[in-house]
């Protein structure tokens, strides 16, 4: 075993002397000062904005206020953080945009090392009245409806005069009965989430089913003529009608129910509808008909006495003929399309034929025969 070094000893002897040395300097110096003192920590700031939650209706104002551990503030920043929604002032007076949405206000504070706090703004559309309802009842008329547009948020207190409601006096749509007449007034009072109201009418007339008839029911015309339907109406309340035609190329018609016929002949249809009640209408079937034809075929002379001749007009559905003979007399056909005649002494012989047709329109054709 190696003898340790005698110098090395007393080196490490002398260094633990001095820890201890300086241990026994340290407790004593802690006895001489004491106990350190406690130091209360700053109690914390609390800044809200009242109310924190607010209903606006676009393009109203409200107000919000600022306070710091519950009392009113001073000296603090107001701003809207979203672009377009709305603005403040100094006084923390909001005004709402145009545009429906949510939106936050803040309020910075100088107190409490620059806090914040915000406050959350729903801005909502203007209460909505429009009441949408029938144009016109009977009279006792039962399960009726009647409605607003509904807004979310909004509150409905409906009320109904000459008449009762059954259902839904606090929902955006309401039904009721009509009473004897002569009117129903329905009337609802909106309210949205802002607290605005607005309160709207509609009157309702109470009227006797409507009853509608056209004349002539049915007619013939001829093509490219003109004649006037009418018509005969109750109940409703202003007696008013329509015209129209159902096929296309079938004449012309205005409002006052003055018809032309087309140039093609055909049956053709023209309505009339209440204007009080558009389910209700009348129709009357027109046939158009061709012109009487207005040409004649006939021998150019005669011979005094003779037989069997013959004139001739085209045959057309639905036309009657009438022949008349003067110098001769006829054998057979005077209401045919073609006539049989016989020729007296002369010198001269007239062959005339009148045409009708179906609308009673009339042409009379005639020739004039010479002994040659």
């Amino acid at each position: 075993m190696l003898e340790q070094n005698p110098g090395c000893r007393g080196m490490r002897a002398y260094r633990i002397g001095w820890t201890i040395l300086i241990a026994a300097i340290a407790g004593l110096t802690s006895c001489l000062e004491g106990p350190k003192a406690y130091v209360e920590p700053p109690p914390p700031v609390d800044t809200v904005i009242v109310p924190a939650t607010a209903y606006v209706t676009v393009g109203r104002s409200t107000v919000f206020n600022a306070r710091v551990n519950g009392t009113p503030a001073t000296e603090v920043a107001w701003s809207v953080l979203e672009p377009g929604g709305g603005s403040v002032d100094s006084q923390g007076v909001y005004r709402a945009p145009a545009a429906p949405g949510v939106y936050t206000v803040q309020a910075a504070f100088q107190v409490g090392a620059g806090q914040t706090a915000t406050a959350r703004v729903n801005v909502v559309a203007p209460p909505a009245g429009v009441i949408s309802a029938p144009p016109r009842v009977q009279p006792g008329a039962e399960d009726q409806k009647a409605s607003i547009v509904p807004l979310p948020g909004s509150r409905y207190q409906w009320s109904v005069t000459g008449g009762a409601i059954t259902a839904g006096t606090d929902a955006a749509a309401v039904t009721f009965a009509a009473g004897s007449g002569p009117k129903v007034t329905l009337a609802c009072t909106v309210t949205n989430a802002a607290g605005d109201r607005l309160t709207s009418s509609l009157e309702v007339p109470v009227v006797a089913p409507v009853t509608l008839a056209i004349s002539p029911a049915t007619a013939t015309v001829t093509v490219e003529r003109a004649m006037k339907f009418g018509f005969s109406i109750q109940g409703g309340t202003s007696l008013a009608v329509t015209w129209s035609q159902l096929e296309p190329g079938a004449g012309s018609l205005d409002q006052q129910g003055n018809y032309v016929a087309p140039p093609v002949p055909g049956l053709y249809s023209v309505r009339v509808t209440a204007k009080d009640d558009p389910t209700v209408t009348a129709t009357a079937q027109v046939k158009v008909v061709a012109r009487p034809p207005e040409s004649i075929v006939a021998p150019g002379s005669f011979q005094p006495g003779a037989q069997g001749l013959r004139a001739m007009v085209p045959e057309v559905d639905g036309m009657t003929y009438a022949w008349t003979v003067e110098g001769g007399s006829i054998t057979s056909g005077a209401d045919a399309a073609t006539v049989v005649f016989a020729a007296g002494d002369g010198p001269e012989l007239t062959v005339r034929c009148t045409i009708t047709n179906e609308a009673g329109d009339a042409f009379s054709v005639k020739r004039v025969l010479k002994l040659p």
